[in-house]
């Protein structure tokens, strides 16, 4: 039985990466609520302030990429099945829009969390990859002009 790993690209391991970055954009973002935790002093369990919009928009950036995380994780791992430089490429301003959606936020300005909105070009591309590499196993697209362009060996 051959290793799963021999059948990918070595490229792979970028999405690897670009995956093993999100935990890393998690943390912060954990971090970042402990912290607002202790200063706007909201104790657990609650999870969030009826007195204090600074502390909820802090936790809401974090709430916000948990919800997103489990698609944005599927999508990048499919669509870096075929496209492995394009799909880390995507993932990495995802995760930069992330970054900047929560810095927008903790502003206690719900409106600058629109900085981050970039996001969605690396999400629709990824969600596009994901198609495409869909297609290709069930045979719809066995003769992709995306070989060409040498994004995949």
């Amino acid at each position: 039985m051959p290793n799963i790993l021999s059948t990918l690209s070595s490229d792979y391991g970028y999405v690897i990466l670009v995956g093993t970055g999100s935990v890393f954009v998690n943390a912060w973002l954990m971090r970042n609520v402990m912290k607002a935790r202790k200063e706007y002093k909201v104790e657990y369990p609650a999870l969030y302030s009826d007195e204090c919009q600074e502390f909820n928009c802090v936790q809401r950036a974090h709430q916000n990429y948990l919800e997103m995380y489990p698609v944005f994780i599927w999508q990048l791992f499919v669509g870096g099945l075929s496209f492995p430089r394009v799909a880390s490429g995507f993932g990495v301003v995802y995760l930069a829009g992330r970054i900047a959606y929560s810095k927008g936020y903790y502003t206690a300005d719900p409106e600058k969390r629109l900085r981050g909105r970039f996001m969605m070009i690396g999400m629709m591309g990824l969600v596009g990859l994901s198609v495409v590499t869909a297609l290709r196993f069930l045979g719809h697209l066995s003769t992709c002009p995306v070989r060409d362009w040498g994004l995949r060996r």
